[in-house]
């Protein structure tokens, strides 16, 4: 019976050493990376909308290149003329 105390105080002193590593590597943790990572990402972010704009432009070059028919509407034939029938 004896082993049980001293296993539970090994139990809570390696919680404690744990916590106060965790809490200590938090701490050191350089603030400024977050925001450089934040501000490349907010980069990269507007890299990939410039290229998206640029095919876009480039896919619209090619249509207008291409000559797509142009959709008119169809011709009318003049309307025939009725002849009244004089009675």
């Amino acid at each position: 019976m004896s082993i049980r105390p001293q296993l539970n105080q090994l139990v809570l002193a390696s919680l404690f050493t744990s916590l106060a590593t965790s809490i200590g590597v938090a701490a050191t943790k350089d603030p400024g990376a977050r925001d450089r990572e934040m501000l490349k990402m907010m980069e990269f972010l507007r890299n990939m909308e410039m290229i998206k704009q640029m095919e876009m432009l480039q896919n619209m070059e090619q249509l207008e290149n291409t000559g797509e028919p142009k959709i008119t509407a169809p011709q009318k034939t003049p309307p025939a003329k009725n002849r009244e029938t004089v009675k």
